[in-house]
C-alpha cells in the first residue's frame, strides 16, 4: 500500500479506438505475457494503494466491461462512457460528477490505459513527491533517446516545469529536449477541477487536453511538480502490433534479468523464453530454450523446465520436477514429478510426489497419488488414481456420457494396474491392488485384489497364414 496521507483514487483513460492495431478487439484487451494491457495497468494502480479506479471507456466498451466482469481486478472500479471522444481533458470530465457525488477529496492519479509496464513503485513515487511538494499537479515524465512525437517537458532555469509543449508546436530548441510527458499525472482534488472546467477546445482537433492544465498551474494556480520515471519503457504506450511486441520484449528482458540476478535461476537462452513477472521460480531451477511461463505460476527449487514447455495459469510445482516438451495448465504438481515429453496436463489436476506423466499422455481434472505412473499414450480425465498405481500404455478413461452430456468419474485404487490398450468406461472403480488385463473394456467395478479381463477368446487356425500366402502367390502368377 502507498504511504499517501490523503485518500487516493485513479482515473484510467481507456476510450481510444486503437486504429493502428487493426483489430476487432479493444486495444487494452490485447495481452502482454498472458495478461491484458488493462489488467497490468490496474495491477499497478492497485499496488500503488488506490482505493478506487475510474475507467473511462469508449470504443470496445462492451468488450472491456465483459472482460472485467469475468476477470475482476483486485482494485474496486467504476466505468464511465466517453462518447464522443474529445481528448484527454474531456475524458476526465466524464468522471467529475462521480467524484463530486461521492465527496472525494484527496489525490487523483490520471493514467493512460495502454501502458502495461507501469510499475506501482513509480506511481507511489509520483504520489509521494506530489504530497511532499504540496503540488496542485505533478507530472510523470521520462527520458528518451528519440523524443519523436511526444510532448516535451519544458523547464525554467531553476529546473521547475513550466510547460508541456506538443512536438508539432515545439521550437527547434524545444525539439531537442529528451524529457517527455508520459501522460500520467497526479492531481490535488477537487482543487484541480477548477482548471478542468476552464479548458478550451480552440485547437485544430477541437479537443480538450489535460496538458493545458500544466500551463494553468504554472501560471500561478498552484504548485507544479514533476517526477522522472526510472525506465522509459514503463510508461510506453501501445498503438500498434509492433509496439505491443516491443513492450512484451522489454517486460520479458526485465523479468529474466531479475530471475537470474535475484532468484538464482538459470535461463539457458534468455532471448528464447517468455516468462511473466507474476511467475515465481525457485533457486537452482533451470529454464531451457523455447519455454513460455505465464500467469501466477509457482515453480520450486531445482526444477528442470524445457526445452519447449508451456506453463500457464495457476500452476504450483514442487521441488526437483522435470517437464519436457509439454503443456501444463492450472494444476498442482508435487515434488519430484516428471512430465513429458509431449504430455498435456490440462486444468484441474493434482499430482502428489514422484508422479510420472509420460509421453503423449493427457490428464484433465485428475488427482494422482504418489509414485503413480501414467507413462505412455493415455487419456485420463475426471479420475482419482491412488498411490503406487501403474497405468498401462494406451489406457483410456471413457468419461463422457453422450446421452446425458455429462462427465463421469473413474477411480483407480492404490497399487492397482491397467494393462495396455484398456478402456475404463466411467463411472467405474478399480479397487486397491486390482489388475485390468490388457485390451479390456471395463464397464463394471473391479474388486480390490481382483483380475478383470474383458476381451474375446483368442482363436488360432493352424496353417491359415501359409495357405493365404500360397493362394495369393498363385493368383498373381
Amino acid at each position: 500500500m502507498t504511504n499517501s496521507k490523503h485518500p487516493l483514487r485513479a482515473v484510467v483513460l481507456a476510450a481510444g479506438q486503437g486504429t493502428r492495431m487493426k483489430s476487432g478487439m479493444a486495444k487494452v484487451l490485447h495481452r502482454v505475457l498472458g495478461k491484458t494491457i488493462l489488467d497490468r495497468v490496474l495491477d499497478a494502480v492497485h499496488g500503488a494503494g488506490v482505493e478506487k479506479a475510474h475507467l473511462v471507456l469508449g470504443h470496445g466498451k462492451d468488450q472491456i466491461e465483459a472482460h472485467l466482469q469475468s476477470s475482476p481486478p483486485e482494485v474496486s472500479y467504476e466505468t464511465h462512457l466517453q462518447e464522443p471522444q474529445l481528448g484527454t481533458g474531456h475524458a476526465l470530465m466524464q468522471v467529475v460528477d462521480s467524484l463530486s457525488g461521492s465527496g472525494f477529496t484527496g489525490n487523483l492519479i490520471v493514467t493512460v490505459g495502454d501502458a502495461p509496464l507501469l510499475r506501482a513503485e513509480t506511481l507511489k513515487a509520483l504520489v509521494k513527491t506530489h504530497e511532499e511538494e504540496d503540488a496542485l499537479i505533478t507530472v510523470l515524465s521520462t527520458i528518451v533517446d528519440d523524443p519523436k512525437s511526444y510532448g516535451r517537458v519544458v523547464r525554467s532555469e531553476d529546473g521547475k516545469v513550466k510547460a508541456i509543449v506538443e512536438a508539432k508546436d515545439a521550437t527547434e530548441a524545444e525539439k531537442r529536449i529528451c524529457e517527455v510527458n508520459s501522460a500520467i499525472y497526479c492531481f490535488k482534488w477537487p482543487e484541480a477541477e477548477a482548471g478542468l472546467r476552464q479548458l478550451k477546445n480552440d485547437n485544430v482537433q477541437k479537443e480538450y487536453y489535460l496538458t493545458d492544465l500544466i500551463g494553468w498551474a504554472a501560471a500561478g494556480a498552484g504548485n507544479l511538480s514533476c517526477v522522472v520515471a526510472e525506465h522509459w519503457w514503463e510508461v510506453a504506450g501501445i498503438n500498434s502490433r509492433l509496439e505491443l511486441a516491443e513492450v512484451t520484449r522489454h517486460l520479458r528482458d526485465h523479468t529474466v534479468r531479475k530471475l537470474a540476478l535475484e532468484a538464482g535461476v538459470t535461463i539457458v537462452d534468455p532471448e528464447s523464453v517468455w516468462i511473466a513477472p507474476e511467475a515465481e521460480i525457485g533457486r537452482d531451477a533451470v529454464i531451457y530454450p523455447g519455454c513460455e511461463i505465464t500467469g501466477p505460476v509457482k515453480i520450486g527449487s531445482e526444477c528442470q523446465i524445457g526445452p519447449g514447455v508451456t506453463i500457464r495459469g495457476k500452476v504450483e510445482m514442487g521441488d526437483r520436477c522435470t517437464v519436457l516438451h509439454s503443456v501444463v495448465l492450472d494444476s498442482i504438481l508435487g515434488d519430484d514429478c516428471r512430465v513429458g515429453p509431449f504430455a498435456h496436463v490440462r486444468e484441474g489436476n493434482n499430482l502428489a510426489e514422484a508422479v510420472r506423466v509420460g509421453n503423449f499422455v493427457e490428464l484433465k481434472k485428475t488427482t494422482v497419488g504418489q509414485k503413480t505412473n501414467v507413462s505412455h499414450l493415455s487419456y485420463v480425465g475426471d479420475a482419482v488414481l491412488g498411490s503406487g498405481a501403474n497405468i498401462g500404455a494406451g489406457t483410456i478413461t471413457a468419461n463422457y456420457d453422450h446421452i446425458t452430456k455429462r462427465k463421469c468419474n473413474t477411480t483407480i485404487g492404490d497399487g492397482a494396474s491397467t494393462g495396455s490398450n484398456s478402456v475404463l468406461v466411467a463411472p467405474v472403480t478399480v479397487g486397491d491392488g486390482a489388475v485390468v488385463g490388457a485390451g479390456s473394456v471395463i464397464t463394471k467395478d473391479v474388486p480390490a485384489g481382483a483380475l478383470a479381463v474383458s476381451r474375446a477368446k483368442q482363436v488360432q487356425k493352424e496353417g491359415w497364414a501359409d495357405k493365404r500366402k500360397s493362394e495369393s502367390a498363385t493368383s498373381i502368377s
